[in-house]
């Protein structure tokens, strides 16, 4: 019931009290109104009783208006207190979870500290095996250089040896014998006795070329290549030189073989002094 409704009902009452009044005082004589008035004595009484009846009622109302709510605060509460426990587990399994994630993050920590332990140990011994194949690959290096010195110095005493026992050359009916020397100042143009087809010659011809190619083909580096190669350099007299160029003259491939073996700056350092007129 709202405030409205209220303020009409009492502006009513009012009206019917005001009213009464005047039609008491308008139509009811005056030596009958004390007996009229007594006569609502007993409808006062009766109004009293029910006034009283409707405040007990509405007391009742009031008080089982008020258990219920009392109820419904109970339920509440214990609704409240529910939640309130179901909220305490849920905070204590969230701070279950956080301590779980917390133990996993430490041990994820851990794992990658492992990892990276694991790593730097591998990358360690990577480093380690690849310092070994570098002084296996130094040592391989160094030992074939050993056996390949070992094996042209010995082919170069075999090139000396043969050199120094040039057999007897023919020339015309006659055999004579003739070292490098006396056959380049005798006979620089003869093709029948400096070439690669004279007899007396592929010996030591053979010999020399085998020693070049046997650097060539053997498993070194290049320096070590050409530190054989000036080996073999030091120990060949510019008489030998100069017989060899002009031998193999007409062999594309052995030319080819004396300058990558480093003889032909020489030789064209010797034929430069050769052909330098003297003053």
């Amino acid at each position: 019931m709202n405030k409205k409704t209220i303020a009409l009902i009492a502006i009513g009452i009012f009206v019917v009290w005001a009213g009464s009044g005047w039609a008491i005082n308008t139509w009811i004589n005056a030596s009958y109104r004390g007996t009229f008035g007594d006569m609502f004595g007993a409808v006062n009484a009766l109004f009293s009783g029910f006034a009283f009846a409707g405040l007990i009622y509405t007391i009742a109302v009031q008080r089982q208006e008020l258990a219920e709510q009392k109820n419904s605060i109970n339920m509440q509460t214990n609704e409240l207190k529910l939640q309130v426990e179901a909220s305490k587990m849920q905070t204590e399994e969230l701070a279950l979870q956080r301590e779980a994630i917390q133990m996993q993050t430490e041990e994820l920590g851990l794992q990658r500290k492992a990892i990276q332990m694991q790593t730097e140990e591998i990358k360690m011994q990577r480093e380690e095996t690849a310092r070994s194949a570098d002084q296996l690959e130094g040592q391989k290096n160094l030992l074939n250089l050993q056996m390949a010195t070992s094996i042209v110095d010995d082919l170069i005493i075999l090139k000396n040896k043969r050199c120094d026992e040039i057999p007897n050359i023919q020339i015309g009916l006659h055999y004579s014998r003739y070292s490098i020397s006396e056959l380049l100042e005798n006979y620089p143009y003869e093709e029948t006795l400096i070439s690669e087809d004279a007899r007396h010659l592929q010996s030591y011809l053979n010999t020399f070329f085998f020693i070049l190619e046997f650097i060539q083909k053997y498993d070194l580096e290049n320096n070590q290549k050409d530190m054989l190669s000036n080996l073999v350099n030091m120990n060949t007299t510019d008489n030998e030189l100069k017989l060899i160029y002009i031998a193999v003259q007409l062999n594309q491939h052995r030319l080819m073989m004396l300058r990558v073996h480093g003889f032909y700056p020489r030789h064209q350092k010797l034929t430069e002094e050769t052909t330098m007129p003297s003053i």
